[in-house]
């Protein structure tokens, strides 16, 4: 192992992803408890949540930037227990860590003199970790959801002192992740489109929360009645398909509305395949809003009886369920929660990080915390971006300040793809690689959402706004950098970002930090120049069914084939010419 000054240097590879069995890959370093690189698989090969692959590209980017081969990583920590899970399942494993690791990461790719040491991290111990360990708290309750880990759903623990401490859990058939999921299927939006049906939910009107006496409530739990606790699959590795197919039994006999069905065909506008649903899926918002509203009546009790079995104050938050902002934004404003951190990278992604920190930690490493922004991934230089623009032959200008000349885009109503540092990691783009607009007035959510990403128009934005101007346009200063929560808007709020405001008078918001990313706070407060507040809609930079860009050829095709007014790629500006069909006004 290297050493330096000080003595040993630990240095930790974190994966999510399996050959075959898995989504969400994506890989992280570690080095002496601080992350150095993150990124997901589906930004490099494209493939949206890149499912069944393997993290290659991922983690050969976090090797590239610390300037690593295998041959110097201490620890590969997987994100789920693997091993377990297949032999709970009756699936055969490998007869060695060796030949496991090559599976994983064939010496082909990541040639080596020898093995680092592979460690299969708990599922949910990985989840909670990634919330608890990069926190910068030292204690508080610790809750996971998401559709499972290895045997179990639900997690309640709490953290003390570096350690986590499990208190209970609920099996994979108690799955609120696979609840929601089966309503998202049930509605025509898809399983795997949670982010949808919360916005769809503030549209409609809740009934009944226990689905026909599926869900019972208690003030600290919950149960449910429609799938055994005890669900048990073989020959796969998780209980997905089962719970959701006993959901959707169910829901069928008990909800006013059939299943909206749904056909993949060929679409000859997009070149694509798509799925076609016999009815809008705006007709299922008060069925959408019913799952939310379950939804939050369980976890808000799980956070309940979670805190006062603690005596712990602050909540920490991980696993799928926690991207639903709605959810969070309600348990933020909770009276027993004092103080709320959910991680950014609550997905699967998250567990390449949090198996990272935990074994990093447990080796001694002290972790550094977060510090608002989760932009780890890859980076160009301005010169290698001008040589692929002149290699593409797209015509460029290099203005001497690119925030003020984007902001002079955005004021006279465009629309602008905003490329600049490193990628970041999960779904929210988060001011490294967006979409950018002034939020007023309302007709450019519509505009955003129909003409350039070809989605439904009820969809909601978030603003990114410079953290000094919170306070007026959502009513708290707390810093909110990671868009991960839903907070009410203030008067002033709702008259100056429409765009940005969802049919429930709530909005998803980022605080921006001067100190943390200088250039896109320079950005806001350019477009605050000229409209008087310092706020601007974002969204992720890509178009429909597509992963967030990742690298300039990425954002050059993806300007090229939607209707945006410009693109500022690093300090070069790209100009839609003049009178093309797509032009927002700029």
């Amino acid at each position: 192992m290297p050493t330096d000054l000080w003595g040993l240097i630990m240095r930790v590879l974190g994966v999510n992803g399996w050959p075959g069995a898995s989504h969400d890959g994506a890989a992280c370093l570690v080095v002496d408890g601080e992350v150095v690189a993150l990124a997901e698989e589906e930004r490099f090969t494209r493939n949206k949540h890149a499912y069944g692959e393997a993290p290659l590209h991922a983690a050969a980017h976090c090797l590239a930037e610390g300037g690593l081969t295998l041959d110097d990583i201490d620890v590969v920590a997987h994100g789920w227990d693997l091993p377990t899970l297949f032999a709970d399942r009756g699936l055969d494993w490998f007869d060695s860590d060796a030949a496991a690791l090559e599976h994983l990461l064939p010496k082909a790719l990541f040639p080596r003199s020898r093995d680092p040491r592979l460690t299969f991290v708990n599922h949910h111990i990985a989840h909670a970790a990634s919330a608890y360990l990069l926190s910068g708290r030292d204690r508080g309750a610790i809750l996971v959801l998401d559709g499972q880990g290895e045997n179990e759903s639900t997690t309640l623990a709490v953290g003390i002192d570096g350690e986590i401490k499990t208190l209970r859990a609920h099996t994979p058939g108690w799955s609120l992740g696979y609840f929601y999921a089966a309503v998202c299927e049930y509605a025509g939006l898809g399983a795997d489109a949670a982010g949808k049906m919360m916005g769809l939910a503030s549209y409609g009107t809740p009934g009944d929360l226990g689905f026909g006496g599926a869900f019972g409530f208690t003030d600290e739990d919950f149960t449910i009645g429609v799938v055994p606790p005890d669900l048990r699959s073989t020959g796969t590795t998780d209980e997905e398909t089962a719970t959701i197919r006993h959901w959707m039994e169910h829901l069928e006999k008990t909800l006013p509305q059939a299943p909206n069905r749904g056909v993949r065909r060929f679409d000859p506008r997009t070149g694509r395949y798509g799925k076609v649903t016999d009815r809008d899926p705006f007709e299922y918002r008060d069925i959408a809003a019913t799952a939310q509203a379950a939804l939050e009546r369980a976890v808000m009790g799980l956070v309940r009886g979670l805190l006062r079995e603690t005596g712990e104050t602050t909540l920490l938050i991980a696993g799928g369920v926690g991207f639903n902002a709605t959810l969070n934004g309600k348990i933020m404003r909770m009276p027993e929660v004092q103080d709320l951190f959910v991680q950014p990278l609550a997905g699967d992604q998250g567990v390449s990080l949090g198996a990272a920190v935990w074994v990093a930690a447990q080796e001694g490493d002290r972790i550094r915390p977060m510090d608002g922004s989760v932009a780890w991934g890859p980076q160009w230089s301005p010169d290698e971006i001008r040589r692929i623009l002149d290699a593409s032959g797209t015509p460029y200008t290099e203005p001497a300040d690119i925030a003020a000349a984007t902001a002079d885009v955005l004021a006279a109503g465009g629309v602008s793809g905003w490329f600049q540092g490193r990628a970041e990691g999960g779904p929210r783009a988060l001011g490294h690689r967006s979409l950018v607009a002034v939020p007023d007035p309302e007709a450019t959510r519509d505009r955003v959402n129909v003409r350039i990403k070809d989605r439904e128009a009820w969809r909601p934005f978030a603003p990114s706004m410079q953290e000094e101007a919170a306070e007026a346009l959502i009513g708290t200063a707390t810093p909110l950098p990671y868009m991960i929560v839903t907070t009410p808007v203030t008067e002033a709020g709702a008259a100056a970002m429409p765009a940005v405001v969802h049919s429930d008078r709530t909005t998803r918001p980022q605080t921006v930090s001067a100190a943390v990313d200088p250039l896109y706070h320079r950005l806001i407060g350019a477009v605050g120049g000229h409209t008087g507040t310092a706020v601007i809609m974002n969204t992720s930079f890509n178009g429909r069914d597509e992963p967030v860009v990742c690298s300039p050829r990425d954002a050059l095709a993806t300007f090229h084939r939607l209707p945006l007014d410009a693109l500022a790629l690093g300090p070069f500006l790209i100009r839609r010419p003049a009178g093309f069909p797509g032009e927002g006004g700029a």
